[in-house]
């Protein structure tokens, strides 16, 4: 994430604030500043900051704000900047869908993708008629080449079933695009969800089964559907326990396997792979890595099982693949019956959001580049880039600054990873060439249509960039997109525009707010390139090893200190933090909020301290505050499971206590004292 650099006030420095700790403590009236207003509504400024800062900087915020029934998980940054942009992108596509020929073709592309997902109407007259031909060419599989030929159909509509599918660069020859494949198969969010044996879960999984028989019998095969669905639910668990575990999939020297044509043929000799490969248009590409060998070769096994023995469960499963994936964009009553398990039943989500939220959201989804370039030219200041590269580059400074207090590095590291840091490339606010949409055909009434023919194209559009250099110019995320990325392989960091924007970042925030908010996040992205995974990559994204033996112990045995620390997180009992999986985010969390603290020191010992915002935090206290109400957050309990189980991130309140616990830094601004404040941690870990 990135944030234009502000314009601070420069005036004489305030005397340091003492930390509020007693429990009576009266909240002071709102200062007449409104962003100090809101900073300090958004604080419980009873609770101790040195024994839980999470409540301390965000209590307020916390007791004012209920879970909106539509609405997994709330977020006083993230959700509020989408739900702003997504009112301003509202108002442009309802211009597009309005008149679609007012403008360029691409404007039409962008109204009709709009407005036929808004025409519920249409979508309900058609019902599932779109999936007629794809539904005919399933119940045709009969043998292996049938297999494959439908499997990879499948895999250009976006549904995969054998091997997921991307192209990206060579782990080790990273300015060459190849193909990738990864174990894939599963509904739900992960293999543990079919796996484990506690009550919840079984329920969990008998409400699927339910699911999935009312769905089938939906789609004609009502007399047998509960029986189908039983059998349907066994395959997909018989998938999920073929699967890796998801600690597995973070390692890049566990998931590079790179063979060629010949290789993935022997890999299993049974599946006509070169049908597949010809189906999903990679008949001209030789360079393969089979990320995840082993079941992918058991999986073909099963599928060709499956079908010889079973073909009415196989055909069942694939039309329940199909619906599942296009779930979302279902008309009524497949939307609702889909939503009542997936969304609430999954994820906590009460009710739908209103329709036009849905359909901005596939508007970006869909055609993001063309979305984009209209956003940015009201919403993303012309100025804006060069001040966030100034940003960025002031917290790349100060992660090369730090290096030399990293004791366990020895020179030659250090200097490889100053070479590291200095190669990096910096993607801000929106691509310098917008993406081509002219292979896109889109109708103004035909919904579903649009969405298949839109993940084909997709499809084609990486597939043609295998076998060739890699296009570096091309971006993972919307311009919109509220969110930011750093990709080893590429060797960049990437910050739409979409994110530069309150409670992130704002020319009317004290420079603290701002190195807190959305320096913080581009101090987490800079890290990841030296965090577990990323530091296995040089700067011009090649996997190799640039560490000495002794060096990478040294680093492990301070990672393992921060997988320890983390795997003693308890989001709810019995349900602790996986602190294995989410390590790379934990230490760029760390390691973020560290470098962005220094880069604002630097940046103040530049420029003059500033006026305090607040008398109740001086402006380092302020900055800890403002990296944490970056993170405020509710959410329902099986959105919290489901992150637990499932995502790479720790939780919300442990993105905010976790760093705070391991940062001297922190403990110095609020002059918290180890044995004494449960926000020290013993022992305390220092990655970067």
């Amino acid at each position: 994430m990135l944030l234009p650099l502000a314009l601070a006030l420069v005036l004489s420095c305030g005397e340091k604030t003492p930390p509020v700790s007693a429990a009576d403590t009266v909240q002071p009236p709102a200062p007449s500043n409104p962003v100090a207003a809101e900073v300090l509504a958004s604080m419980d400024l009873t609770a101790d900051p040195c024994m839980d800062f999470y409540q301390y900087a965000c209590g307020g915020w916390l007791d004012a704000t209920p879970l909106p029934s539509d609405k997994p998980v709330w977020s006083r940054s993230f959700s509020v900047i989408n739900e702003r942009n997504r009112e301003f992108l509202r108002e442009l596509l309802d211009r597009a869908a309005a008149d679609p020929g007012a403008g360029d073709a691409d404007w039409q592309r962008m109204g009709h993708v709009y407005g036929a997902c808004m025409d519920e109407e249409a979508g309900a007259e058609q019902g599932l008629a779109p999936f007629e031909r794809v539904f005919e060419q399933i119940e045709a599989t009969s043998d292996a080449e049938d297999l494959a030929r439908t499997l990879g159909e499948l895999e250009r509509l976006g549904v995969s079933t054998i091997a997921g599918i991307w192209v990206d660069g060579d782990f080790t020859d990273p300015g060459l695009a190849i193909i990738h494949l990864s174990q894939a198969g599963l509904s739900l969010p992960d293999r543990d969800y079919y796996l484990k044996e506690d009550d919840d879960s079984k329920q969990l999984l008998a409400d699927y089964q339910a699911w999935l028989a009312s769905t089938l019998a939906a789609v004609g095969t009502e007399d047998e559907a509960e029986a189908l669905a039983g059998e349907v639910l066994a395959l997909e668990t018989a998938i999920a326990e073929l699967h890796w575990e998801k600690e597995l999939l973070r390692d890049p020297e566990k998931t590079y396997h790179k063979i060629d044509r010949a290789g993935l043929v022997a890999l299993n000799p049974g599946f006509p792979w070169e049908t597949w490969l010809a189906t999903v248009e990679a008949e001209g590409v030789d360079d393969i890595n089979v990320s995840t060998p082993e079941p992918i070769q058991q999986q073909a096994d099963l599928l060709l099982a499956t079908l010889a023995e079973e073909p009415e469960v196989l055909r069942a499963w694939l039309k329940l693949k199909v619906l599942g994936s296009f779930r979302s964009h279902l008309p009524e009553p497949y939307y609702g019956e889909a939503f009542a398990f997936f969304n609430a039943r999954v994820y906590g989500q009460q009710q739908p959001e209103p329709r036009w939220k849905r359909c901005v959201d596939t508007a970006n989804g869909t055609v993001g580049e063309l979305v984009g370039r209209f956003y940015v030219e009201e919403r993303f200041p012309g100025d804006s880039k060069d001040k966030a590269l100034a940003l960025i580059e002031g917290i790349q400074d100060s992660f090369e600054a730090s290096l030399p207090e990293l004791e366990w590095m020895d020179e030659e590291t250090r200097a490889a990873a100053i070479e590291k840091k200095d190669l990096l490339g910096n993607k801000i606010g929106y691509p310098d060439t917008w993406r081509d949409y002219s292979a896109l055909q889109t109708g103004a009434d035909t919904h579903l249509v649009n969405m298949m023919g839109s993940r084909q194209v997709e499809h084609g559009f990486w597939l043609e960039q295998a076998g060739e250099p890699v296009d570096k110019s091309i971006w993972f995320m919307a311009a919109s997109q509220v969110n930011a990325y750093y990709h080893p392989i590429r060797a960049e960091m990437v910050f739409p525009a979409g994110i530069l924007q309150p409670p992130f970042f704002s020319r009317d925030f004290p420079m603290a707010m701002n190195f807190g908010g959305i320096g913080m996040v581009m101090g987490h992205e800079l890290t990841h390139g030296f965090d577990d995974s990323g530091r296995k990559f040089d700067g011009h994204g090649k996997m190799v090893e640039w560490w000495p033996a002794e060096v990478a112990a040294a680093f492990e045995e301070r990672a393992q200190c921060v997988d320890d620390a983390y795997s003693a997180f308890q989001v709810a009992e019995g349900l602790p933090v996986n602190g294995k999986m989410t390590l790379g985010e934990n230490i760029a969390d760390i390691g973020g909020t560290r470098q962005a603290f220094h880069a604002y020191r630097a940046w103040v010992e530049a420029n003059g301290e500033e006026q305090q915002l607040l008398e109740e935090l001086t402006n380092e206290q302020l900055f800890f505050v403002a990296m944490a109400q970056g993170w405020c957050t509710v959410a329902a309990p099986e959105f919290e499971k489901m992150m637990v189980m499932s995502n790479s991130h720790s939780p919300a309140r442990f993105r905010v206590i976790g760093p705070a616990m391991h940062l001297e830094e922190f403990r110095e601004a609020f002059s918290c004292e180890a044995g004494e404040h449960a926000m020290v941690a013993e022992p305390t870990c220092e990655v970067w």
